[in-house]
Formats: C-alpha cells, structure tokens, sequence
C-alpha cells in the first residue's frame, strides 16, 4: 500500500509540474527570416585616383577673382587669395584688406551623410552641388554649397563672416570654380553621387543606404495572420499595405522605401518622413497604449474601419503614432502602424522653426490608416 502510494506521489507530482510548465511558459514567438536588400548598389570612384586629383588641385584657382570684380560692387579695397592646410586637408581663403574673409573653399571628407539629408541640389553650370541656407533670428545668416567628388569625399564653398547673407553670390562663385574641376571628377546634377539606390537617396537617416532599397510591388495576402506574417518578413509587403492610402492622402511624391523591419514613405524635399509597418514581430497595440515608462503623451484610444487602436504623439509634438490591432484585441500580439514626423526642410538650416506636426497633418495620418484599414482588415458588421 505504501509502495502505491510512493507512486502515486510521483505521478502527482509529475503531472504538477507539466501542469505549471504550461501556464508559465509562453509559446515561442513566431520566427521570421530577415528581409536583406536585393537590388546591387552602385560603385564609387577609384579612391586614389580622387585623392591624386585633390592632392594635384589647386584650391585658391577655384576661387575665381572675376566673380569677385563681378559682384564687389565698386569696392576698390584688395583682395587676395590665401591657402593653407588645416588637420591634413586644403583650405583656401579670399580676403579682403588681409582681414576680411569674403569666401571660403575647402576639402572635406563626408564620411557621414549630413550634406546629402541636409542641402538642396542646385544645379552649378551642370554639376551637382548641395545648398544649405542658415536662418537665425528670422533672417539668412549664412550659406554653404558642397559639390561631391566621390561618395566619399567633396568640395565645399562657404560664404566668410563679412558675407554671409548671399547665396546668390555663393553660387556664382562655386558655379565658376566647379568649373574648374575636371569633368571625371564632378557629378551631373542627376548623377549618382553615393551608395544610396532610387528613392533610398530622399530617406533620412545617417546610414550610407546600405540597408534600404526602392520597394517593389507586392501582393497583400487576405486575412490579417496571413498579412502580418508576410509583413513581418518582408517589408515590401508592409508598404504595399499603405501605398494606395499614401498616395491618395499625401500625394504621389513620397515614394515607399523597403528597409529591415519597416517601410518609409519619403519624398525629396525632406518636409515630412512617414514609417508604416504591418507585422507579427511586433508588441501589442495596448503595450503602447499604457506605456509604462511614460515615452510619449496624449494617449488616444479609438478604432479604424472598426478595428481598437491607439494614438499618442512624442513630448516634443514631432511625431504622431497610429497602432491598430486587426485581432480586434489591444493586447494580442502584431499590429500595423504609422509614424508620422516633420523634417528639417532640404537647404534650410533654420535655428527657430520648431518641428511640431501640424493638424492637417494628423488628420491625413489617421485618413491614411482608415484606409488601409477598410481596404485590407475590414470587420465584418
């Protein structure tokens, strides 16, 4: 009898413990291969032969004195060129009365990607520069054009302290001193001038494009796992889901990029960045909508074409966020999303304009998610 009971513990305690094993232990989170971009990406220029070029250029030649007589404006003080090396790269100064600097030209090394998220693309006589206006206080306070050589390295032309309110004049000069670059060694104003393939040139984002391509067509699968899913594996599907509603609600110039884990809506003058995403890799609408360690505000719960959802935007008010669950639950797992955010504006530094998002803004973001919403997870009434 005791030997019946002995084994009758074990069994007990067996089944226990199995029993708690399953109440404990979530299921595993489903696993999804990561999307890779595809499309090959473009090659730079040989190295040396670009640093042969620059160590062979003269730097004060780009500073072309007729454009000066041209625009002084009957100033007769002198001037005069003046070159130097600075942490191994040429400078050259123009000068006026051996004080006043007027124009600067330099070699820079843009090993970062400021110059192409930042400046417009001005056209220099046919090559390709980027302008960066700075406003401060309301008023222009200085001007900066870059002209690319390689991806990795340019020439930047910049407007001295005593000079700093004329872009116009900026770009007479870099206009005349680009064309004293040789013609290999200087891009078209369409050419391609860094890693960055298609539309992946209008993303922000300080990377070199290495991990973004131009998204292609995709089919959206029916039902919301089966979409999820496909989302989650690839991004291409996630901007499918939207790229109807986008271009309807925000117009046809922001293009859809496919990047791991995300798509982004971008377009070239740099206004506006939109993120979409539709996947079971992510957490839960609800997770957003009690955030726990108080991340964002004015946490909004709502629907969309009859599918929980919530809103909130960033403390700064430069983000908008839309999460939905097409479970019609907050808290199972998967979501689609929209993230909108202002941008600074392509060739405008401006000190003063603060980046909040605009309520025209944010009733596109929440159109833009009824549709897809209607189009692809409708619920049945």
């Amino acid at each position: 009898m005791k030997f019946r009971r002995v084994i009758f513990g074990a069994v007990f305690v067996s089944l226990l413990a199995a029993c708690t094993d399953s109440v404990d232990t979530p299921p595993p989170l489903p696993q999804f291969p990561k999307w890779q971009p595809k499309q090959p990406r473009p090659a730079d220029r040989d190295e040396q032969v670009v640093d042969a070029a620059l160590v062979a250029l003269d730097f004060c030649q780009l500073i072309d004195l007729a454009v000066y007589d041209r625009r002084k404006g009957g100033n007769p003080r002198p001037v005069k060129r003046e070159p130097k090396v600075k942490d191994g790269k040429k400078w050259c100064t123009l000068y006026r009365d051996g004080y006043e600097d007027l124009v600067y030209v330099r070699d820079v090394d843009p090993g970062h990607t400021a110059f192409r998220n930042d400046g417009a693309v001005v056209d220099l006589g046919g090559v390709k520069g980027y302008q960066v206006e700075t406003r401060r206080e309301g008023m222009i306070s200085g001007c900066a054009i870059t002209v690319p050589l390689s991806f990795k390295r340019a020439v930047k032309f910049e407007l001295g302290m005593s000079r700093s309110k004329d872009c116009e004049l900026l770009r007479d000069f870099a206009t005349a001193g680009a064309a004293k670059l040789p013609r290999d060694l200087v891009y078209p104003p369409d050419g391609q001038d860094n890693e960055r393939v298609g539309a992946c040139a209008n993303w922000i984002s300080n990377t070199k494009g290495e991990n973004c391509d131009p998204a292609v067509a995709a089919q959206v699968p029916t039902g919301a796992e089966r979409i999820l899913a496909a989302g989650a594996a690839d991004p291409n599907v996630e901007c499918a889901v939207f790229r109807a509603a986008v271009e309807k609600t925000f117009g046809p110039e922001f293009e859809p990029i496919a990047t791991p884990g995300s798509c982004y809506f971008v377009e070239p003058l740099h206004r506006l960045q939109i993120e979409a995403g539709a996947t079971a890799n992510g957490g839960a609408p609800g997770e957003w909508h009690a955030d726990p360690n108080g991340t964002f505000k004015d946490h909004e719960q709502t629907s969309f074409s009859g599918n929980p959802g919530v809103t909130f935007r960033s403390k700064d008010d430069s983000a908008f966020l839309l999460y939905v669950s097409p479970f019609g639950n907050l808290d199972a797992r998967g979501h689609v999303r929209l993230r909108i955010s202002p941008e600074r504006e392509r060739g405008i530094d401006d000190w003063d304009r603060a980046r909040a998002i605009s309520a025209v803004d944010v009733a596109r973001a929440r159109a833009v998610m009824e549709l897809a919403m209607a189009t692809h997870f409708r619920v049945p009434r």
